[in-house]
Formats: structure tokens, C-alpha cells, sequence
């Protein structure tokens, strides 16, 4: 027992030694290192390839069964006309549907009527090619939509996700240049990085804000082809970078 109790004491001397050892350097690297941050942001300016239209089909009846079965009928038809375009199943969806009554308006064909149920079915088409965008509005119009909700324009997430690379290597290389500039005027030099941080992004997208529904569904009817136009638009990414900097 007296044995094991000596080798206790000299085994609790011996580490308080090695903490004096430690915990001075550890405090020696904990001083703060002279830095400075900078902000870069890069942007690639590039084409759509994904265009996201939504159209609906609204009908108005006194007879609630009637409204939604004759919404149902034109629903179906602008659906079978779409992915007659070779527009696949998966990039046709329900995006809204609802149905409410009121008070016909004086003007309706239904004034004198207590009220009329008001039916709507709003589908959204994505589609990779946006040279055919007016066609799809097109054929939905022709075919009983008649509503269009927007156009939007925007990119697919594998172009999203390279040209996004691309726009951090400009942000890097815009904060790199900032940073020498700003050594070079502080009269210091820079060391290394300390830290570097990128924020989030989401996918860039256009609308098409322009367009009347009454003037597309006018030109679809008198067999006029609707110019859309997708333009261009702007992949950004933003990082902050912090350089150790030494006098």
C-alpha cells in the first residue's frame, strides 16, 4: 500500500509538471494573428435551357357538378394535347386546384342566378427546350386553358451546379485581388488563409412578366405562333475569405 501510494504522489507531481510545460505553449499559440477579410462575388452570364409555364382551366356553372365535370373534360384534353408535343407525364402536374361560389356579375351570362360555382384546375408544364415555349402555351390555349399564370425561365440543376463552380473561381480570384490590393496599401504582407466561407445560392430564374394572357390566347386562336423570348440570366456565388497578414 505505502508503495502504491508513492508511485500515486510522484505520478500526480509528474503531471502537474507537464501541465506547466503545456499550457504556457498553448497559450502562445492562441495569440490572435493579425488578419484581414475581404468579399469576392463572380457571376457567369449564361441561357436558360428549363422553361416552367403554368395555365389553367377555368369553368363556371350554376350547377356544382356541372362546373367541375366540364372542367374536368377541357383539363384533361389540354393535358393529352400537351404530351401530344412529346411532353412527358413527369413534367406535367396539378399545381392548383380549388372551387368556390359567388354572386354572378351583372354583365355574366348567368346574372339572375343566386350564385355560380367557379372551377379551377391549374397544371404546370417543365420543359427542357424553351425555343418551344409558345408552342406549349399555344396548344394548351387551343386546347382549353384559358388562363395562362406565367412563363418562367431557368436553368437545370446539372448547368446550375457547374456554372456555379465556375462563379466561385471568379469570386475566389476577385477577393484574392482585392486582398493584395489591400496589403499592399496597409504595407503588410499576406501569409496565408485563415478562413474561408460561401454562401448559399438558388437556381436564377426569369419571368416573363409582359405577357397578357387575353392577347397569347387571342394570337393561339387566330393560329399566330406566341414569341417567347428566354434571355439571359446571371449564376452568381459570393465568398468571404480572411488572410493572416504580417507586418
Amino acid at each position: 500500500m505505502k508503495d502504491m501510494a508513492t508511485k500515486l504522489k510522484w505520478f500526480g507531481i509528474t503531471l502537474l509538471v507537464v501541465c506547466c510545460l503545456v499550457l504556457p505553449a498553448a497559450a502562445a499559440d492562441s495569440v490572435d494573428v493579425p488578419t484581414i477579410t475581404v468579399s469576392g462575388t463572380g457571376s457567369v452570364t449564361t441561357t436558360p435551357d428549363e422553361v416552367i409555364i403554368s395555365v389553367g382551366v377555368e369553368t363556371t356553372h350554376t350547377d356544382p357538378i356541372t362546373a367541375q365535370q366540364e372542367n374536368a373534360q377541357k383539363t384533361g384534353a389540354v393535358i393529352d394535347a400537351l404530351k401530344g408535343l412529346g411532353i412527358a407525364s413527369e413534367d406535367i402536374k396539378t399545381s392548383g386546384y380549388y372551387m368556390y361560389s359567388r354572386t354572378p356579375d351583372d354583365d355574366s351570362i348567368f346574372s339572375g342566378s343566386k350564385e355560380v360555382y367557379v372551377v379551377t384546375n391549374t397544371v404546370t408544364i417543365t420543359y427542357n427546350d424553351v425555343s418551344r415555349a409558345g408552342e406549349i402555351i399555344d396548344t394548351a390555349v387551343m386546347s382549353g386553358a384559358n388562363n395562362v399564370n406565367s412563363v418562367r425561365f431557368t436553368i437545370s440543376d446539372e448547368k446550375a451546379q457547374s456554372l456555379r463552380a465556375k462563379a466561385l473561381i471568379a469570386a475566389v480570384a476577385q477577393a484574392k485581388s482585392d486582398a493584395n490590393t489591400l496589403a499592399g496599401a496597409l504595407g503588410v504582407t499576406i501569409t496565408g488563409v485563415q478562413d474561408a466561407t460561401t454562401y448559399g445560392s438558388s437556381t436564377p430564374m426569369v419571368y416573363a412578366n409582359d405577357l397578357a394572357s387575353g392577347a397569347m390566347m387571342e394570337k393561339a386562336v387566330a393560329s399566330v405562333p406566341t414569341p417567347i423570348e428566354a434571355g439571359t440570366l446571371d449564376v452568381t456565388a459570393t465568398v468571404n475569405i480572411v488572410y493572416a497578414i504580417q507586418n
